[in-house]
């Protein structure tokens, strides 16, 4: 192969990469209703990990979706054994404001906590809705994270709200999961016109090629396992910059080895590739990833 870059080339020759590590900014654990997931095991989780080079992944468990209190209390656990590779997202739901109430006021007792996961298609309860209005506020008086459920065409998560909540909390770092799937446009130029907004990667990976998708905001475009990469990654580079752009999996839905391989095949520098990769994660991380310097 002619012209590979210097990190793609160890990636294939070891299937990591010592001079450009991962930092997986979206994965879960655990299991998931009626689906067969052999990577949701724990241990089989930091076997993954340390095949692909992943150093550090902020998650949240499966269980979270249904039921936030065991499943917030099952992440802790996790940080608490694992603390090497986990740190993770507080899942809230919106529907239960008196346990929203009471986790605020504790919130500097958990340990590894990087911020919250709001899933507003899960919980059919719009992200721009009243309910959420706390843990917004919270969040931005303490500059966390809030990783986004986000999907194109949604009545709760449509990329619309995103750019509606980002510019009344400016302090708070909103991580857009999935990109607003479909939704690429206004996706992309949210990320490039608010400093507080980011571009997640999961599921983009198996996005249509970029000159076959309708044009415009609002048209949703579903999600097919079959479907491959082209032109996804340069597109958002080229438009909100590869500082805009962090790198997540799914995991255990989809492999590190995959998506690692949609960014280092894309037509884009190394640096880039770095940023993506691990450099803006290790930045929103600081204050979490110390021990590691």
């Amino acid at each position: 192969m002619k012209n590979i870059s210097p990190i793609t080339k160890e990636y294939l020759e070891n299937g990591y990469s010592k001079t450009c590590p991962i930092i997986d900014m979206h994965t879960h654990f655990g299991p998931f209703y009626r689906h067969h997931m052999p990577a949701a095991n724990i241990n089989k989780m930091i076997e993954i990990l340390k095949k692909c080079g992943v150093k550090r992944i902020v998650s949240v468990p499966h269980q979270s979706f249904s039921d936030a209190v065991y499943g917030n209390s099952i992440m802790q656990e996790v940080i608490d054994s694992y603390p090497e590779y986990f740190l993770g997202y507080w899942c809230i739901n919106p529907n239960y404001q008196d346990i929203i109430k009471r986790d605020l006021s504790n919130f500097d007792k958990f340990r590894g906590f990087v911020g919250f996961k709001f899933i507003p298609d899960y919980h059919t309860y719009p992200l721009t809705g009243l309910k959420y209005k706390p843990v917004l506020e919270f969040a931005n008086e303490h500059k966390l994270l809030i990783l986004v459920h986000t999907w194109g065409g949604s009545s709760f998560n449509s990329p619309q709200m995103v750019l509606e909540i980002a510019k009344e909390y400016p302090d708070v770092r909103f991580i857009m999961g999935h990109s607003g799937y479909g939704d690429w446009e206004l996706s992309v130029s949210i990320a490039r016109d608010l400093p507080n907004v980011y571009l997640e990667l999961t599921a983009v990976y198996v996005a249509h090629d970029f000159s076959m998708l309708p044009g415009g905001s609002g048209t949703p475009v579903q999600l097919l396992s079959c479907l491959s990469v082209n032109g996804i990654i340069e597109y958002m580079v080229g438009i909100a910059s590869s500082k805009k752009i962090v790198f997540g999996t799914d995991l255990p839905w989809y492999s590190p080895h995959f998506a690692a391989g949609a960014i280092l095949f894309a037509r884009i520098g190394d640096e880039q590739k770095h940023d993506i990769l691990h450099r803006n994660a290790e930045e929103l991380l600081e204050n979490f990833l110390k021990e590691d310097k």
